[in-house]
């Protein structure tokens, strides 16, 4: 009898042991399998994370360089969360001889993109109307307006006094506006400096009829194109009558198709049937010391010009 005991005694104590070691395997495998599966569910985040940030950075990149002269980002910082996230980013402005940070912003991606509040705003001048509205970048300069010509305006914007009367030596970033659009062979300067920016027409008659309108019926000082709402390319190099745009122009068109802004988009529809000869170019933003603008400005053919950036000529 005690023998019998004392057997089905050890009999327990092998099946606690068996049962406590299933039970250690249990957690380990559950912990192991946890493990692995959160493993490949972080690599597959990041690989989709990754995908959608490189395709968001395309096509804010391509916005940025077709709505701002000479403009592009300079750096990005993601921040990956659950199948997207956010990106901030920096638009420099090559400047022809230094590029200068103008703006800081942020752009979202994915297909749960990270939620970020955030408050402020650009800041402007010229609400009154005793002046031209128009809005500063981050840091500090003039965002530049243009005049298409097919529109009939009150007033024309005319900075060479404000260009004249700054002291020290500089460059500047001016706009110019023509009296009339010009093809490639037609335009009225023989030769433009490096980083000449060429403002395209791209716009649609629904487009332009709106601009008329709104010079029509509104205050003067509030009737003008932005300069995120002009689009063109530049071209590095000096130019002269002989050069062929045609490499930079169909960048354009990849540009107008990649880009996050379905206007831009829109854009390329219209434009992607014409060559470089049969493109409308209504206007220029060049970049010069003051003499040199003041030359550029003085041209029968400008019928507005708007600075933008300074920057101390070293």
């Amino acid at each position: 009898m005690d023998d019998q005991w004392t057997e089905n005694l050890f009999d327990e104590k092998k099946i606690k042991k068996a049962i406590n070691r299933g039970k250690k395997r249990s957690v380990l495998t559950i912990v192991f399998v946890s493990i692995g599966v959160f493993i490949l569910l972080s690599i597959g985040n990041f690989a989709i994370s990754v995908y959608f940030s490189q395709k968001a950075y395309k096509q804010w990149d391509a916005y940025v360089r077709l709505s701002t002269p000479n403009g592009y980002i300079s750096e990005t910082v993601d921040s990956i969360g659950i199948l997207g996230g956010a990106s901030q980013y920096k638009i420099s402005k090559d400047m022809k001889i230094k590029s200068i940070v103008t703006d800081q912003k942020q752009y979202f991606y994915g297909l749960i993109p990270s939620l970020i509040i955030s408050r402020g705003a650009g800041g402007g001048i010229g609400v009154t109307g005793e002046d031209w509205q128009f809005n500063y970048k981050e840091n500090g300069w003039k965002e530049m307006l243009f005049f298409h010509p097919k529109v009939s305006y009150k007033k024309y914007m005319n900075d060479e006094n404000l260009i004249q009367r700054m002291d020290g030596d500089h460059i500047f970033e001016v706009a110019l506006s023509f009296d009339q659009p010009y093809k490639v062979s037609e335009l009225p300067f023989r030769t433009l400096p490096k980083m000449t920016w060429f403002w395209i027409d791209t716009y649609s008659r629904s487009q332009l009829q709106a601009f008329q309108q709104e010079a029509k019926e509104y205050d003067w000082s509030a009737t003008s194109i932005r300069e995120k709402e002009a689009l063109g390319f530049s071209f590095n190099d000096s130019y002269t009558s002989l050069t062929n745009l045609e490499f930079e122009y169909d960048e354009f068109l990849g540009l107008l198709k990649t880009s996050i802004y379905s206007e831009h988009v829109e854009a390329y529809d219209q434009m992607k049937e014409y060559q470089i000869d049969e493109v409308d170019i209504i206007g220029i933003v060049v970049y010069g010391t003051k003499d040199e603008i003041k030359e550029w400005i003085n041209n029968p053919a400008v019928t507005a010009s708007s600075l933008g950036g300074v920057i101390d000529n070293y």
